[in-house]
């Protein structure tokens, strides 16, 4: 009569009823569920009998007039004196409940809050008096036989925030969404209907999105755990899954799971046709969504005609980016034949030899760089709102004009700037016998737009730790955070406006779909809090790097000092024109993407426009559509309702049909030592800078896992090492759910992600090389870090210990236990 949840599994639900079958189920799998005892269907059925002895008609029948046998009664002594002196939870558990096609919820009676053996006995009397109850006979089968029910006895959960979660949207069906509501406290105020509850969205790997409720029960991060122990019961399961969770001692724990009931059909998918052009084709590693219509008439048709400026110098023609299937797809489309090689070898060595890269690179500084500059304060400085219809396209053209500038100096000052550090490179080479890894970090650290935004917001944070009002507000910062910061410390909130204006205006992800930081301002609080919890101090770690790079230059003019003559001279001269050159890939393109999030602004307005004319259902049906189509909607009034949703079909289908890795075979291409062989030796000479930067973006292969996946192996290429706790953000929307000091494992990193450098205590990445991105910003913050591991993000899972040793390039884990 008397189980131990820890003894049963699904195949005993005619025992212990669906609930308690599934749960010990769960537990012995290893999910965190709490430990119980289950008084089975023996015992229902020995009250049945009872009642018929008696003459006494079950149905109705109050919980104070059910008998309890002798055998019940000392079943339940028995559970009490298990738990002496415990609160516990009383739940029904139906024989019938939980069905896939029936879930009787509510239908059942659950006690809470029981302590001693009387108590236990009333409200096992009372779950067992429910079976009986009217509302569950005109639920139950027609027949009038009474399904079985059992008693699952539980600890009580000491919960700060509980409530329910789905694997999948039970509204409209979306399998690729999981929807989370919580409540502060016990989840029986979110049972009983006495509190409304917080709502979150939660869609891949994607952070989690509040669409209602002002409870404040979990932070975002705490919530991705939620969603994502429902997603484990649903793979679990093998089929969606409804389940009630609590939160305890800083994890979630799982209190029932059941199958969604009454689901609704999946969003339509309208199949993509997939022609593959000839060439070699490799899917993008930065994105993890479809690309939108809107996005491959604007953003992806400037990257393929500004491209050809980032082959300036090189032996490539450019770079092509196409939809395929949905998805993005890369090729380098390489030189046509060996006399156009011939004829770039020869270009570029004339170009050198002018000093063609460094007139650029002065051309950014003292030009460029103030007229962008300018002109997107111009745009941040313009009420979208105001301007009439015509007024409002001419604005978002010249919007795309100046981002389709900025695009292509991004591309041109880049990749013309990697030749003026190069010849740095190539000097301590021959002069110092220097390695690659010696010369970074003479230019590690240098002002730029890669620290700037992480250096800003460490100054906030300190902004902050001066004002108990601040810190109070950022202990659990909501939407309304910001009017509260504007009313009660003024101060602060003008300096966080700035910050937003002046570093969150990028558009976060590679789409102008993706919302930037300034329209996420919660996501910045949460960073800010983030620096206060941990104590960190990125300002203290660039001094550090200062240091570092100044004694590096040291170095050099020592080794010079007794070289040749006018060596020390030639070192200064490289040094100061890479000073200059360095930072420019990053700074050229934060201002790319500003120019982009200047875009997505004027579309938005567009986009409300649109819907207020009955022309789309939601505003964010715009990146659904063509920029031309979207403009000629507003000229002429046509309705775009089918074609968007047509689109939104497409995307659903795109989602579900991620392209492989690589379309096409490889093509040949032209070795950098054949391009340059036919040049004469001068020339040759000249072009070293080329071949040295092309050495160093190369070191770094692809690393993988050994030792049962308990090392990885990768490129070392920030020193240190350093043991913290593994969170695996595959993308920008993923920002909210990093903490302090955690290990960061990524695919890549692009400059938007330098807003988390202040935070994270390691990195880890799947590609990259020794000047890739986070290599750059790992070194300036002094964090050790691990690229080109091949598949950590793979392998790697929330929650689990790790060590990073930026120096050997591994990643040991420690204890894997903690992954769930």
């Amino acid at each position: 009569m008397l189980r131990s949840l820890d003894a049963v599994s699904t195949g005993d639900a005619s025992l212990v009823g669906r609930k308690a079958a599934q749960l010990g189920a769960l537990r012995r799998e290893g999910f965190p569920v709490p430990p119980g005892l289950v008084l089975t269907v023996e015992a229902f059925d020995a009250v049945l009998d009872e009642l018929r002895r008696a003459a006494r008609a079950p149905e109705g029948v109050a919980a104070a007039d059910l008998p309890l046998p002798p055998e019940v009664l000392h079943a339940v002594e028995d559970i009490a004196a298990r738990f002496p002196d415990t609160e516990l939870a009383v739940r029904s558990s139906g024989v019938a409940e939980d069905a896939p096609d029936r879930s009787y919820a509510g239908q059942y009676t659950t006690v809470l809050g029981v302590r001693g053996h009387e108590a236990l006995a009333e409200a096992v009397r009372t779950c067992l008096a429910s079976a009986f109850s009217r509302q569950v006979t005109a639920y139950q089968d027609p027949s009038g036989t009474y399904p079985g029910l059992a008693v699952l006895v539980q600890p009580m959960v000491e919960a700060v925030a509980a409530g329910v979660a789905f694997s999948v949207n039970p509204v409209d069906g979306s399998r690729d969404e999981t929807v989370v509501n919580a409540v502060r406290g016990l989840g029986e105020r979110l049972v009983s209907g006495h509190a409304a509850p917080d709502e979150w969205s939660v869609r891949g790997g994607s952070a989690p999105q509040r669409t209602a409720g002002a409870e404040d029960a979990l932070t975002a991060g705490q919530i991705a755990r939620v969603a994502l122990l429902t997603r484990e019961v649903a793979d679990w399961a093998g089929c969606p899954q409804d389940v009630e969770w609590a939160w305890a001692d800083g994890a979630p724990v799982l209190l029932q799971a059941r199958p969604v009931t009454a689901l609704p059909k999946a969003p339509e998918q309208i199949p993509v046709d997939v022609e593959i052009p000839p060439g070699r084709w490799l899917r993008g590693g930065y994105t993890l969504k479809p690309l939108t219509p809107m996005n491959v008439s604007t953003l992806i048709r400037a990257v393929n005609k500004g491209s050809e400026g980032l082959f300036r110098y090189a032996f490539a023609e450019r770079i092509d980016v196409r939809s395929l299937g949905g998805w993005s797809y890369l090729r380098i489309v390489p030189l046509p034949d060996d006399a156009a090689v011939r004829e770039r070898a020869e270009r570029v060595a004339t170009a050198v030899r002018a000093d063609e890269p460094f007139s650029l690179v002065e051309s950014w500084h003292g030009e460029w760089h103030p007229q962008l500059a300018r002109r997107t304060a111009e745009a941040t400085g313009t009420d979208l709102g105001a301007l009439p219809d015509p007024a409002l396209l001419d604005e978002l053209g010249e919007r795309i004009a100046l981002a389709d500038h900025a695009q292509h100096l991004h591309f041109l000052v880049g990749g013309a700037s990697s030749l003026v550090w190069g010849e740095l490179g190539v000097l301590c080479r021959d002069l110092l016998g220097w390695e690659a890894s010696d010369v970074l970090p003479l230019l590690t650290g240098l002002p730029g737009k890669s620290s700037e935004p992480a250096l800003a917001l460490a100054r906030l944070a300190d902004l902050a730790r001066e004002r108990p009002g601040v810190r109070a507000e950022l202990e659990a910062p909501t939407g309304e955070s910001v009017s509260r910061l504007e009313e009660h410390e003024p101060e602060f909130a003008a300096a966080f406006g700035r910050y937003l204006e002046d570093y969150g205006q990028r558009c976060l992800g590679a789409d102008v779909a993706e919302p930037s930081m300034r329209e996420q301002p919660v996501t910045v609080l949460r960073l800010i809090a983030g620096q206060l919890s941990a104590g960190s101090d990125p300002q203290q770690a660039m001094r550090r790097t200062v240091r570092e790079r100044e004694a590096a230059a040291d170095r050099a003019r020592a080794a010079l000092a007794s070289g040749p003559a006018g060596a020390a001279e030639r070192f200064e001269r490289s040094l100061a024109r890479a000073e200059q050159a360095f930072p420019l890939r990053d700074d050229t393109g934060f201002y790319a993407h500003v120019c982009w999030g200047q875009v997505r602004y004027a579309l938005l307005e567009l986009a409300a426009r649109l819907v207020r004319q009955g022309l789309l259902r939601t505003a964010d049906e715009i990146f659904l559509l063509t920029v031309e189509e979207a403009c000629d909607a507003l000229r002429n009034g046509t309705g775009l309702q089918d074609l968007a949703h047509r689109r939104a079909g497409e995307q659903n289908w795109s989602a579900a049909h991620l392209g492989p890795l690589t379309y096409g075979e490889p093509e040949a291409s032209v070795s950098l030592d054949d391009a340059l062989e036919p040049l004469p030796p001068h020339s040759r000479e000249l072009l070293e800078p080329v071949r040295w930067i092309d050495s160093v973006s190369h070191m770094g292969a692809r690393g993988s896992a050994a030792e049962g996946d308990t090392l990885l192996s990768g490129t070392g290429v920030s020193a240190g090492r350093y043991t913290g706790t593994v969170r695996v953000i595959l993308s920008e929307d993923g920002f909210d759910r990093l903490r302090p000091g955690d290990v960061l494992v990524c695919p890549e990193t692009t400059p938007q992600w330098s807003v988390l450098f202040g935070s994270i205590g390691a990195l880890v990445t799947d590609t990259g090389g020794l000047l890739s991105h986070p290599s750059i910003l790992a070194r300036e913050h002094g964090i050790p870090a691990v690229v080109a591991t091949g598949n950590a993000t793979e392998i790697l899972r929330d929650g689990q210990v790790v060590e990073v040793d930026g120096r050997a390039g591994t990643v040991r884990v420690l204890d894997a236990g903690q992954a769930r």
